[in-house]
């Protein structure tokens, strides 16, 4: 419809602000569950949802800009839930942030590491093998047991 009243002008506008959209959803769903993975059942499968299944940012910014999406983990756990009765959940792991921030810090990994993966660490009990990394990626797992020897020094 734009193309329409604008003419083909316009079109290059359309596809930065489509790729910035991108870039901010993928964000926003990297920084939801990075690290978590959600518990297997006996017969192999996935368990339900919980609140433990995603991080929660229950930041007043981010509350008011993007309809309670801070308040994720309600979200998995009650997915027919109205966004406008999302609570938050103690138990959830807590982005240490709002989304604004969080995204920013997603965009420079070692930024990103530095503040969050101690904060896994923490969610998890200091247990790497509890968190959801690529193991050939022989660089994170090693990041990762340091964070555990450290913890378990402390």
């Amino acid at each position: 419809a734009l193309i329409a009243v604008f003419g083909w002008i316009v079109l290059p506008y359309l596809l930065i602000q489509a790729a910035i959209a991108i870039v901010l959803y993928e964000a926003a769903n990297y920084l939801e569950h990075y690290g978590l993975m959600r518990t297997k059942r006996p017969d192999g499968r996935y368990a339900k949802p919980s609140h433990r299944d995603s991080w929660n940012s229950d930041h007043l910014w981010s509350n008011l800009f993007l309809y309670h999406l801070q308040r994720h983990s309600d979200h998995h756990a009650n997915p027919v839930r109205r966004y406008q009765a999302l609570r938050t959940v103690d138990e959830s792991p807590q982005l240490p942030a709002g989304y604004a921030v969080m995204i920013f810090c997603a965009m420079v990994p070692p930024l990103w590491r530095k503040v969050m993966d101690q904060r896994l660490m923490d969610f998890y009990d200091g247990d790497p093998s509890l968190v959801n990394v690529d193991r050939a990626d022989r660089t994170a797992v090693r990041r990762l047991d340091k964070l555990s020897e450290a913890r378990a020094q402390s």
